[in-house]
């Protein structure tokens, strides 16, 4: 459950930090994030970057022009041509709209009741979290936000969910004002507070809810260098755990059955023929006891990232009409490790199989869209991966593929053959989640941050190696094709 003093975490090393780190801080209004994030880069020598500030920027311009901040397409229209800056500076951030400095302007409470229903626009948040990944992306720094560590960061080295009393935020917020010689009502400020909470946590779009893979950290009785400390050790846990991870990979090999030395060799020999690239797994085998969730495109996926694990046993869970005929195709897929599920329904016996083979230290593999998507189109994760995290609590590796169509001798320029290992995704925040949420919330949950997490993933491919022509006609040609495949299996 929430953390609610630093002694309940070790102090950790701060040298494992790596430079490039990304720390998302998240909370509810007047819960500390913006002073938390910018004492966590000062602590950490890192960039600080205010997201809340660019909303309240966009919220400022729109007030001054008349704009009605319900007004999507006005706020759209105003957003997409202007420059906006933030430049780190003493005290708050330094924020620039279209050159000219707002940063007083956009602190105002004209501003600050404005901005929650700006921020609910699902286009003006797709700009807006264009702006913050290409900030982002260059590492090194600490962002806060409202959906900061879901959505805009998957894959952030540190997640942090600020939570407080509304009478603790309260205070927090009319100390502010009251430090920029703004006189406001207190008991007002707990209204308001209730009432933006209430919005932001029922809005349609980026809703506040704890990300399952955060620390949530109670601050309610913290005194501001307390929340400073234990908001810090939680940066520090995942690069600990990560430094104590076992990544040998001349252990790993000599420990592979026969069986699996065979299978990886086939396969990699096979990706290597076909010019496959890896990134983000530094050469190193899959960790113990994980599940490996992969992005769905063609048939040829299991064999293509299996290539790059490295360790064995892993079971991968297949469509239970992959086992038949029982005497040649699932005697086959059995000497593979594979695990026979149904795709419609909840299928117990495979979940419970799959469960065991992760308490024993070994690897599941799952494809959990169900299908195969169209390119450069992740589907929605269906709810077998949030059952199997939610009764395991196994961490989730998790991994994109791209160019399983384009495969020629020595790569393709027209669909480049990658896959990319993302770092792995531990389950801090899912009892606090659970605690607010049920399981079936938890479990979609849990499925929009994996498929964050590929399209984060595929953003970096993409920005490596842009998206081809070949790719975009296939891509449109599948959707029109999967679609009915789709609603027939899943009926969405």
């Amino acid at each position: 459950m929430a953390y609610r003093h630093p002694d309940e975490l070790p102090t950790g090393d701060p040298a494992l930090l790596p430079p490039d780190a990304v720390i998302a801080v998240d909370g509810p209004a007047g819960s500390g994030k913006s002073s938390t994030a910018r004492a966590l880069a000062e602590r950490f020598e890192l960039l600080y970057i205010d997201t809340g500030a660019m909303y309240r920027a966009l919220t400022h311009a729109a007030l001054s022009s008349g704009i009605n901040p319900g007004d999507e397409a006005a706020l759209v229209a105003l957003l997409a041509p202007a420059s906006l800056e933030l430049l780190p500076s003493r005290g708050e951030t330094t924020v620039l709209w279209c050159g000219n400095d707002v940063s007083r302007a956009i602190r105002t409470p004209q501003v600050e009741a404005a901005v929650s229903q700006v921020s609910t626009h699902a286009e003006v948040r797709r700009l807006m979290v264009q702006r913050q990944q290409t900030m982002g992306r260059r590492g090194g720094v600490v962002m806060e936000g409202r959906d900061i560590g879901s959505v805009v960061f998957p894959l952030a080295t540190a997640k942090i969910h600020l939570s407080a009393s509304p009478e603790a935020r309260a205070d927090r917020r009319w100390r502010q004002f009251r430090d920029r010689g703004v006189e406001v009502d207190r008991d007002g400020l707990v209204r308001e507070l209730a009432d933006r909470d209430r919005q932001d946590s029922e809005r349609a779009v980026s809703p506040l809810q704890i990300s399952p893979d955060a620390f949530v950290i109670d601050c309610s009785d913290l005194d501001f260098a307390q929340q400073i400390e234990l908001c810090a050790r939680a940066c520090l846990v995942n690069p600990a755990l990560d430094a104590a991870l076992d990544l040998d990979i001349k252990r790993a090999r000599r420990e592979l059955p026969p069986r699996y030395r065979l299978v990886y060799g086939i396969f990699d020999t096979v990706t290597r023929f076909f010019g496959m690239t890896e990134y983000g797994s530094g050469g190193h085998p899959i960790p113990r006891g994980c599940i490996v969730s992969v992005n769905h495109i063609s048939l040829w996926d299991p064999a293509l990232v299996a290539g790059t694990f490295r360790r064995g046993p892993i079971h991968t869970l297949a469509k239970a009409e992959l086992f038949h005929p029982a005497w040649l195709g699932g005697r086959l897929f059995r000497w593979m490790d594979a695990i026979p599920i149904r795709r419609k329904g909840y299928d117990r016996n495979a979940f419970r199989e799959a469960a065991a083979r992760l308490a024993e230290g070994e690897h599941l593999m799952i494809f959990p869209e169900g299908t195969r998507q169209a390119i450069g189109e992740p589907g929605q994760v269906r709810s077998g991966l949030g059952i199997l995290v939610q009764e395991t609590r196994a961490p989730v590796v998790p991994i994109f593929l791209r160019g399983a169509y384009g495969k020629r001798i020595g790569g393709s320029v027209e669909s480049p053959l990658e896959v990319w290992r993302g770092p792995l995704l531990r389950w801090h925040g899912l009892d606090d989640l659970l605690g607010t949420v049920d399981r079936r919330v938890a479990s979609d949950r849990i499925g929009l941050l994996c498929r964050s997490a590929w399209c984060e993933l595929q953003a970096r491919s993409f920005q490596m190696n842009p998206v081809t022509e070949f790719e975009k006609a296939l891509g449109d040609k599948q959707l029109r094709q999967f679609s009915a495949r789709q609603a027939k299996l899943f009926g969405t």
